[in-house]
């Protein structure tokens, strides 16, 4: 049996510092969003354990990590119009850099089901909180 160390050697945040994180985003970034696009842009992405679960265990043994790009629906999405989501998607080392297919250059993903992704199956909030 393998030991992993508690939340994998990720940097712990105080709950302190994490809500100033989340309120200095949403008076900036998410500020400018919401004027900008005349909308009550997306705060937060929420997945459920089993998706999030099913697409790690899935990645093929050569991944290196999980890269999430922040990225927006267009006006047409009939869910989320203009909001702000989040994609994950598989990594692997190239060279000394972990990349995605996602990236200028990149000769990943020859096919659509790639279990490296990319996948978007979460909930904004708002307006789904």
């Amino acid at each position: 049996m393998v030991l992993i160390k508690p939340y994998n050697n990720m940097e712990k945040l105080d709950l302190t510092t994490a809500k100033k994180m989340v309120e200095h985003y949403n008076t900036t970034r998410k500020t400018l969003i919401d004027k900008t696009h005349n909308i009550n842009d997306t705060e937060s992405i929420w997945i459920s354990l089993d998706k999030l679960k099913a697409f790690v265990n899935n990645l093929p043994e050569h991944a290196t990590g999980v890269r999430i790009h922040l990225a927006a629906y267009d006006h047409e999405n009939q869910h989320y119009p203009n909001q702000t989501t989040a994609i994950l998607i598989g990594t692997v080392e190239n060279d000394t850099e972990h990349t995605d297919a996602l990236e200028k250059g990149s000769a990943l993903l020859e096919t659509e089901d790639d279990p490296l992704g990319p996948f978007n199956q979460g909930k904004a909030c708002p307006p789904v909180c």
